[in-house]
């Protein structure tokens, strides 16, 4: 396809450093410097259409220069050279008649880059037609994703529409780009206010809690490794300064991944008194590690008691499973209080 002076200017510039190329445009009229900066920033998506494929080579080269071979790397080349021109004030201005040519002359541009989540709630309660007008305006790659997350019938109809091959009136495509890219903006904009208004350093508060519970797990890990007398007089020391951190200590001596550590005799005596429907409540989406280790240490008929109420359970609730765990472990804590719960191994 041959290339427009405007194109050819383009592809000149783009062969040499932002200080030369605003040389040779300095004497251009305000019309020219604005065609060939749309030009300019349209080159990257034309030589993917095969339409200034010669350009390649040298695009790939200067590229390693001056960065225009990243996305948006041409129209940042463009700006820099309207800048030297032009000033600061007037080349924004330029560049936003640059926009307004770009948004004409290939309305979907901006979308391309989208999210294909964001596509799809986009165009949700839009009809067939349309969408196949949006998906034939995608790369083939985030056209089938975008077709996957349609509805089955919706999908069959968009693609019938697509090949059907009817044509689509350049004023029809501007419309329907306008309406999904309206729709991408407004849905940053709300996620953006969203995460606005969030409570100021909630993420850093998340990151300290769970920094300060691993500490404490490290203090509990230690501490049940001592002998009775010397845990007990540490937790008093530590209870007199904090004791909200004593008594998460004392839980986290004991925690449900502990199970599979739990020595076999004290850990059958924890069992014993454990109700049938706490157990199997506390199986429920169990580590199958720690399960087996359960099963293999309650008695036949137990087990047998265990298998009859799991098959009774109905969709029970994420705190009741908890609950069950929480007073199998408070069994276990009275045994590590005691000195009389042993650990095969070091966890940590």
């Amino acid at each position: 396809m041959a290339l427009s002076g405007a194109q050819k200017a383009a592809v000149l510039l783009m062969s040499l450093d932002p200080p030369t190329a605003a040389e040779l445009l300095r004497s251009a009229s305000p019309d020219t410097l604005t065609e060939v900066a749309a030009e300019l920033a349209y080159l990257s998506q034309s030589a993917q259409a095969g339409q200034v494929a010669s350009t390649e080579p040298i695009r790939e080269f200067f590229g390693l220069l001056y960065g225009k071979d990243k996305a948006g790397g041409e129209e940042k080349f463009a700006g820099e050279i309207l800048k030297i021109i032009l000033g600061e004030q007037k080349s924004a201005e330029v560049l936003v008649a640059v926009g307004e040519r770009l948004k004409v002359r290939d309305p979907f541009r901006d979308i391309r880059s989208a999210e294909v989540s964001g596509i799809s709630k986009a165009l949700a309660g839009e009809s067939p037609q349309v969408i196949s007008v949006v998906l034939s305006e995608l790369p083939a790659k985030k056209s089938s994703e975008l077709l996957e997350l349609l509805e089955e019938d919706i999908r069959a109809q968009a693609v019938q529409s697509m090949a059907g091959g009817q044509g689509v009136s350049q004023k029809a495509k501007l419309r329907i780009a306008s309406i999904v890219q309206s729709r991408l903006s407004e849905a940053a904009q709300a996620a953006a206010k969203a995460a606005a208004q969030e409570e100021p350093g909630a993420a850093d508060a998340d990151a300290d809690d769970e920094h300060r519970q691993q500490q404490l797990r490290k203090v509990a890990v230690l501490l049940r490794g001592l002998e009775v007398e010397a845990r007990d007089n540490l937790t008093k020391s530590l209870k007199e300064t904090d004791g909200e951190a004593a008594q998460s200590v004392q839980k986290l001596m004991v925690i449900w991944e502990d199970i599979p550590l739990v020595a076999e005799r004290p850990l059958q005596e924890a069992l014993r008194s454990a109700e049938s429907r706490k157990l199997a409540l506390a199986l429920v989406d169990a580590d199958e590690q720690i399960a087996t280790r359960i099963k293999s240490n309650i008695s036949e008929r137990a087990k047998a008691m265990l298998e009859e109420e799991a098959e009774l359970l109905s969709s029970p609730k994420a705190d009741e499973i908890e609950q069950a765990r929480e007073d199998i472990l408070d069994a276990m804590r009275e045994l590590n209080a005691k000195g009389e719960l042993q650990f095969e191994e070091n966890q940590e």
